[in-house]
């Protein structure tokens, strides 16, 4: 079986290979060997070979596609830039028409990937459809006003015209993150989608932690890009409200941090807050052991199903988590994790003080997370997967 992806992330090459953080083209990797997975996505050259990448893909196994950084930059420049979509549509093509009979993977909402999906469909091949995020609501983010907003709108519909389409064709199988993008499926094609979560994490070496309730302070473990919309701002917050009663750990990177670390600050929060930065996959591994509680608080318009939540679970870790996307389809409010309304900082304190007074609680969320612990591990979702491709 051989899988032609289109990634989207930008892959640094160095000396024949080409390098990113985690893909889904490392899980295809995994599911049907190197050799078997090519890959198109955006490439620049580095002068020096990355140190912190999950993906390797052989230069031989890749085709470099016209770069953009988003969608929003995808869609503006095929607007204003005079061919760039039409020698997108072509690079696709040269790609396509050198992998007869192959499947071809694209992981949207990414406008990129969507243009990718039909051009194989249009050409008469299978297309492998992962939906990860919602970008149905992305326009009502906090970030977008007047116009912006208005043209946001009118891209989401645009987007959800196309990816009916792309649902609907016989040739497609959907791969659906969580349950409102599997309900938007299967009123398209109700037998060809399937709930899916291309997780990275392999079987995590265990260590016996303390018991929560034998300690001073419950630990909390926040996994994430440094944002405001994946909702660091409002975790802080409750940490300095609940005065001393949690610790918080932040593992992770993005363009507010040094915001984040300020109010943090601010709040006086030095002894209860660290900031870790980006870690490696074996130093993140020891910060869940370490944790009682993963905490993700997001508070955007575009979230699937975030991924951490599975990695939580592969450690035994129940949840903390804002109602957003799909996250109903395997979190279980009061048994796996507890669930809150995004952007409440009030009720993530609710929730808090609901586990610091109720260790039974706590003890019935972790046998939770540890009964979840099969289906948060890649064996499983290769293993299914590879049922699904079987059948076809």
């Amino acid at each position: 079986m051989k899988i032609v992806a289109f990634v989207g992330e930008t892959f640094e090459y160095y000396d024949g290979y080409c390098y990113t953080k985690p893909t889904s083209a490392a899980f295809l990797q995994d599911l049907v060997g190197k050799d078997n997975v090519y890959v198109c996505s955006p490439m620049k050259e580095v002068s020096e070979q990355p140190t912190t990448f999950s993906t390797k893909v052989a230069h031989s196994h890749f085709y470099p596609s016209p770069a953009y950084k988003s969608t929003k930059d995808f869609t503006l420049k095929s607007i204003t830039k005079a061919g760039y979509l039409k020698a997108f549509q072509q690079s696709a093509d040269k790609v396509i028409a050198e992998h007869p009979g192959a499947y071809f993977w694209i992981r949207t909402p990414s406008m990129g990937s969507i243009v990718f999906g039909l051009q194989a469909l249009k050409a008469g091949e299978k297309v492998i459809h992962h939906m990860c995020a919602d970008a149905s609501n992305t326009w009502r983010g906090k970030k977008y006003k007047g116009i912006e907003k208005l043209l946001g709108f009118l891209l989401s519909r645009l987007i959800r015209w196309q990816l009916r389409k792309i649902c609907k064709h016989e040739n497609t199988i959907n791969l659906c993150t969580g349950d409102v993008l599997e309900d938007f499926s299967r009123t398209h094609s109700p037998s060809n989608t399937h709930q899916f979560v291309d997780v990275m994490v392999k079987q995590p070496e265990l260590i016996n932690a303390p018991s929560p309730s034998n300690q001073e302070r419950l630990n909390l473990l926040f996994v994430g890009r440094i944002v405001e919309d994946k909702g660091v701002f409002d975790l802080l917050e409750v940490v300095y409200r609940l005065k001393g009663k949690v610790a918080a750990t932040i593992v992770g990177g993005g363009p507010e941090l040094e915001s984040a670390q300020r109010m943090s600050s601010k709040l006086g929060l030095e002894n209860q807050v660290r900031f870790m930065g980006q870690l490696k996959h074996s130093e993140l591994s020891k910060l869940y052991d370490a944790s009682d509680v993963v905490v993700v608080p997001s508070n955007n318009h575009y979230e699937g199903f975030p991924r951490v939540i599975m990695e939580g679970w592969s450690h035994h870790k129940p949840v903390i988590v804002s109602n957003v996307g799909g996250v109903k389809a395997f979190v279980k409010d009061g048994e796996n994790g507890l669930i809150f309304t995004p952007g409440s900082r009030d009720e993530l304190y609710s929730k808090l003080e609901n586990l610091l007074s109720d260790d039974a609680l706590l003890n019935k969320l972790t046998s939770g997370a540890k009964s979840m612990s099969e289906i948060s591990l890649q064996n499983y979702w290769l293993q299914q997967l590879n049922s699904i491709l079987e059948v076809r």
